[in-house]
């Protein structure tokens, strides 16, 4: 515990020397973005789920003023939730484990001369460095984040602080205020931008799902959902065991015989990824890189998911999704889609039984095949704590 205090006490007055060097005032306001032109730099270089959620910001920021040009920094691992996207010119990355990735950052952002830096993380620690650094570097005269505490020492365009009762997009909004944008009429869906090629090869792995007709029941006149099934999660406490998921599994295919079920996971659970898709007649598919993932999620019509990425990739293509959360961390569920969060309470996600999770399912594969058709408003989203 005395470590603990020795390294907050160090890192907030090291956080403190660097905010003495900042140019610019200690408060004030942005220039008119559409009075002249602004080169703007956001950061996010945490986890790919936050960058993901990010990209209705960044798409905020940009079109804010015909003006404005922005660039990113990632981490080395979500730099990739960006290709394609119109609204980035250009990405770089920080790898926060090496300082020769932040020498070399540091050098390409003085070489930039930006205007104004974003912080698109609203609920930074009480003391933190990795952004201070940064804004040094790129000397930026205005520097945006969420005020409050030892915050003031490094932004001084500051927005209102983020209530954590609140979902992280709908708090991140008060970021775009600056910039003139209407937060209450924007719409903060997440965006991600794939290839034709990208998407040509996910619809071959469906057409590989497709399960063999062997019901009656089966519709004539309705094509049976597309079942995107993630196993992998953030943290291993997250991971729900592959003997529960074949149970709900097999319940929902006993439902719909013939919809075409695709399950995916991290390469290193290739193995379960392989045992489940074959106890439910579903189509193990290998996702080597993030971009294979994102794009089965953008070709399929249902996700059932534990709390990773993927949720907020359903998010940003606008797909129903059954997802496994943590209680405690109903901010970042994924943003305004059909479908349920499944809340776990307590250290893991080993509380969550079947019971608490097949219901969900069930219901979900019931929801219209055809996505257009598919009416979010009037699909309400439920919300169960389990344990």
């Amino acid at each position: 515990m005395q470590l603990r205090g020795v390294e907050r006490a160090w890192r907030l007055a090291w956080m403190r020397a660097i905010a003495r060097m900042l140019p610019g005032q200690r408060e004030t306001t942005l220039p008119d973005v559409k009075a002249r032109p602004l080169k703007v730099l956001f950061l996010r270089y945490e986890r790919i789920g936050d960058m993901i959620m990010a990209t209705g910001m960044i798409r905020a920021l940009a079109q804010s003023s015909p003006l404005v040009t922005l660039d990113v920094v990632a981490a080395p691992n979500t730099a990739t939730v960006l290709d394609r996207n119109p609204y980035v010119r250009r990405i770089f990355t920080l790898d926060r484990k090496s300082w020769g990735s932040y020498r070399r950052l540091a050098r390409e952002l003085a070489a930039e001369r930006y205007d104004v830096i974003v912080d698109g993380r609203i609920n930074n620690p009480r003391t933190f460095t990795s952004t201070p650094l940064l804004m040094l570097a790129a000397r930026a005269k205005y520097r945006v984040g969420v005020g409050g505490g030892n915050n003031d020492l490094v932004y001084n365009v500051r927005a209102r602080p983020y209530d954590r009762h609140e979902h992280y997009i709908h708090g991140s909004r008060a970021l775009a205020e600056p910039f003139g944008v209407d937060v209450h009429r924007f719409n903060w869906r997440p965006q991600l931008f794939l290839s034709g090629e990208e998407l040509d090869d996910a619809e071959g792995t469906w057409r590989r799902a497709k399960a063999q007709p062997g019901s009656d029941r089966v519709r004539s006149d309705s094509r049976e959902p597309r079942l995107l099934v993630n196993l992998s999660a953030s943290e291993q406490k997250r991971r729900w065991p592959d003997d529960r998921f074949v149970t709900v599994l097999r319940a929902a295919r006993t439902a719909h015989p013939d919809m075409p079920i695709v399950v995916i996971g991290l390469p290193s659970e290739w193995e379960s990824v392989k045992t489940v898709a074959a106890a439910v007649r579903g189509e193990a598919t290998k996702t080597p890189e993030l971009r294979d993932a994102l794009a089965l999620v953008a070709t399929s019509d249902l996700v059932f998911t534990p709390d990773t990425s993927i949720s907020h990739a359903a998010s940003a293509f606008n797909k129903p999704a059954v997802v496994l959360l943590r209680g405690d961390c109903w901010p970042y569920a994924p943003w305004d889609i059909a479908g349920e969060v499944v809340c776990w309470s307590g250290e893991t996600i080993s509380r969550l039984d079947v019971e608490d999770v097949l219901p969900a399912v069930l219901r979900l594969c019931e929801l219209p095949s055809d996505r257009d058709a598919i009416q979010h408003s009037d699909l309400a989203s439920r919300q169960r704590t389990a344990g």
